[in-house]
């Protein structure tokens, strides 16, 4: 009779993929299936992010309510995997007795054997990864690790150095995804702009991205974190010609003042990422531009708050992420103290409201403008439209576009914008 077993997958798609391969090789044995009840489970994976404190919070709650539901059926198993039991194993182990199997980030070709207690070989396991994103989009995470070393940041203590996927291996998975009638790629990884640096090559991201333009029935690439001071002009101008790259990237500048950006050890200035922001929109027309931010770092004094509040006026970015700063064990800017909560909660919420209305601006600008939407899905939120995207929105953290009509996921419709359905989503209808 076959295991049936849930599965749980908290944090980044970095994380994402390592559940779908999990479950992928899970699924390859023939041996389970899978259930979205817990109660009907007989195995709860949970794969947990241990990135900041909100997510480990989040990760123990999941944890903590599959170990509820084997208290009601002692014989169901519970296994935790991803980042936060890599961070904290030995504390995790003491800690949740009633946890039958843990498996770490480096160890997903184990978890056949910890979740079935059953020992398997496959040969290209990456090969075996299944998608659990709608079928027209999948991640492709390049490489692992980080070695950009930010003072702030536990991915290093997590998930170690960089570790580039070779080349072959990379266009090997992607070509796959293809086949499973794939049509847009998000590359993804903690530094995509860092790709085969442990291999002693500078612009292997640029390398790769031509390689993978030529794979039939890939529509578009989508470039996610990269690092201001790793975006090469040659990376700016392939951007501009290509057929496939989409003309939006994801560069997280984390803060704009000096000090800031030196104590959480980011390796630009301000005046260096306003030359970026600027060089992008002259040589890549029409770009969008998504970034982050971290509010309330300990060195960010009420200066330095209003210069990044400042900068958030001026260059309106067309999407926006704000992070409190989370104080982190373990990472060099632990020891540099912490902010007041409500200091912290004051200025997130002043920089959210700003960029509230920037996004209100920017998309009014786009009312009566032609643009090339893919469809997600059908939607209960408007009767009678779609869900869909244009290639200035990533799948789910950015805003969608509800285009009218009903039409199937995946497929490329022209259409014309009509008016905003809030400060962040757009109607649109079909051009004929």
């Amino acid at each position: 009779m076959k295991k049936r077993v849930a599965v749980i997958s908290l944090g980044c798609p970095k994380n994402w993929v390592d559940t779908e391969t999990i479950v992928g090789l899970l699924k390859a044995t023939g041996e389970v299936t899978f259930v979205s009840d817990l109660k009907e489970a007989d195995v709860i994976l949970v794969n947990t992010c241990g990135f900041i404190q909100p997510a480990k919070e989040e990760s123990i709650d999941e944890i903590l309510n599959a170990i509820e539901e084997k208290k009601e059926n002692p014989e169901k198993k519970v296994v935790v995997a991803g980042c936060l039991y890599e961070r904290y194993k030995e504390e995790l182990k003491k800690e949740l007795p009633e946890v039958d199997a843990f498996i770490g980030v480096n160890e997903l070709l184990e978890s056949v054997e910890r979740i079935l207690n059953r020992k398997v070989a496959f040969r290209k396991p990456y090969l075996l990864r299944e998608i659990l994103t709608p079928n027209h989009l999948a991640y492709l995470k390049i490489s692992e690790g980080c070695s950009n070393a930010c003072t702030y940041c536990a991915i290093p203590l997590i998930r170690g150095p960089l570790r580039s996927r070779p080349i072959d291996e990379v266009l090997d998975e992607a070509k796959r995804l293809a086949d499973l009638g794939v049509k847009e790629l998000y590359v993804i990884a903690q530094d995509t702009t860092a790709y085969l640096y442990d291999r002693r090559e500078r612009e292997g991201l640029l390398k790769l991205l031509k390689e993978l333009e030529k794979i039939k029935g890939i529509e578009w690439i989508r470039l996610m974190y990269t690092y201001p001071s790793h975006i090469t002009d040659d990376l700016i101008d392939y951007m501009a010609s290509s057929e496939k790259l989409v003309k939006y990237i994801d560069v997280p500048l984390q803060h704009v003042n000096d000090k800031v950006l030196s104590s959480m050890g980011r390796k630009y200035t301000r005046r260096q990422a306003e030359e970026l922001i600027e060089k992008l929109r002259k040589r890549v027309p029409g770009i969008a531009i998504r970034t982050t931010f971290i509010v309330g770092f300990p060195t960010e004094g009420e200066r330095e708050f209003e210069e990044l509040h400042s900068f958030l006026k001026d260059y309106e970015f067309d999407w926006a992420g704000f992070f409190k700063y989370s104080r982190e064990d373990g990472t060099v800017a632990y020891r540099l103290g912490d902010l007041p909560e409500e200091v912290k909660k004051s200025r997130l919420e002043l920089l959210e409201e700003t960029q509230f209305w920037i996004y209100e601006k920017r998309n009014r600008e786009l009312i009566g403008k032609e643009v090339q939407l893919i469809v997600d899905s059908s939607t209960s939120e408007l009767p009678g439209y779609s869900e869909a995207r244009s290639y200035r929105n990533a799948y789910e953290i950015d805003g969608i576009v509800y285009l009218k009509g009903h039409f199937r996921p995946g497929r490329f419709v022209r259409a014309k914008v009509t008016e905003l359905a809030s400060n962040v989503d757009l109607i649109a209808e079909p051009v004929k």
